[in-house]
């Protein structure tokens, strides 16, 4: 698990340090100001040697359309001439790792013909001068446990198809739920299906809605529940807010020993049940060994959190962070459990 994170570079973020990490995070803050891109500086890092986890994050984001024009996206300020940094420190290792993000660059001359897709970026003035096209990226990850290895993995668009180059598998599992991927459950359902964990899944879901009998795959792929009627129904129709608890459940349930990172974590959950939710995640991340990041804009969110704490066993290894950004500085402002009580009493802006 990380005990810290550093971040440069990373789209809007110029540079963020958060130390004191827990096994529960929640992050809050306004909009813009990099909550989301914290979560993905994290997957990164997670997944340093999987070099298509940028592609993922954009379509996350909506970005499904691929194009040349979105590897300076990943830049800040668009700029990739700076280097994007994301580090961290594993507690119970010790260990740093370090994940450098580089634009891959592919040298022409203003003579040769360049598809409209590309972002030309012109670092010279003379007609014989040589244009650079980035038309990739170059992931290269160090760890302090063997300072000498680095290994290195590209990601690219060619001719309308992504390449990816170098990909090894990670020693950290980790999985990011975000509004984009609520409905992808198939391959989680299967795994906790497996490992025989579809009876405690049942049950946390009976917590939000006590109709929920039973949850199958049937035969096309689509998650049915069994909520007393004559035939099974897809789960899509019972709501997003049963959509979301799922997609965090099953996170949860499949990434023993690893990290789950949520984006919106309340996206379409009432504010009733936003604490059962809580004390489900803290019981989880204790049971399984995860840990967790989440965002929310939601004060109600932040309420059901620390309330959550009181109810648990948790409140040592439990965080809140306020993101805050003042031009182009980040900083993260940490609240003890008893500074967000006051500050939540006192009806102080924490979000």
């Amino acid at each position: 698990m990380f005990k810290n994170i550093k971040i440069k570079n990373l789209r809007a973020i110029t540079e963020l340090e958060i130390d004191d990490l827990g096994q529960v995070n929640l992050f809050v803050g306004q909009n813009n100001c990099g909550k989301t891109t914290l979560l993905e500086g994290l997957f990164f890092l997670i997944g340093a040697t999987n070099p298509k986890l940028p592609i993922n994050a954009n379509i996350f984001r909506g970005l499904t359309f691929l194009s040349n024009e979105w590897w300076n996206t990943f830049f800040n300020n668009l700029d990739s001439s700076a280097n994007i940094i994301v580090a961290g420190d594993i507690r119970s290792t010790q260990e740093e790792r370090k994940l450098v993000i580089r634009p891959r660059i592919e040298k022409v001359t203003k003579a040769e013909s360049v598809s409209s897709d590309l972002v030309s970026i012109d670092v010279n003035s003379g007609d014989s001068k040589p244009t650079f096209i980035p038309d990739g990226l170059e992931l290269l990850y160090t760890s302090s446990q063997d300072p000498t290895a680095k290994t290195a993995s590209r990601i690219l668009l060619k001719e309308g198809q992504l390449l990816a180059e170098g990909t090894r598998e990670s020693s950290i599992r980790g999985v990011f739920v975000s509004p984009a991927t609520r409905f992808d459950w198939k391959p989680r359902f299967s795994s906790v299906q497996r490992k025989k964990q579809i009876d405690e899944l049942i049950s946390s879901l009976r917590v939000i809605d006590p109709s929920i009998l039973d949850v199958r795959l049937n035969e096309v792929g689509i998650l049915e529940a069994d909520i007393g009627l004559p035939s099974l129904i897809p789960v899509n129709l019972l709501g997003g807010g049963i959509a979301n608890f799922l997609s965090v459940a099953l996170a949860m349930l499949d990434t023993r020993d690893g990290i789950v990172l949520i984006d919106e974590i309340e996206n379409g959950l009432h504010y009733s049940v936003q604490e059962k939710l809580w004390q489900a995640v803290f019981s989880w991340a204790q049971d399984l060994n995860v840990q967790v990041f989440a965002t929310t804009h939601s004060n109600e969110c932040i309420k059901a959190f620390s309330r959550s704490l009181d109810a648990t066993l948790f409140k040592s290894q439990a965080r809140l962070f306020r993101i805050e950004r003042k031009d182009e500085k980040f900083r993260a402002v940490e609240y003890t459990k008893e500074q967000l009580a006051e500050s939540l009493e006192s009806k102080w802006e924490v979000r």
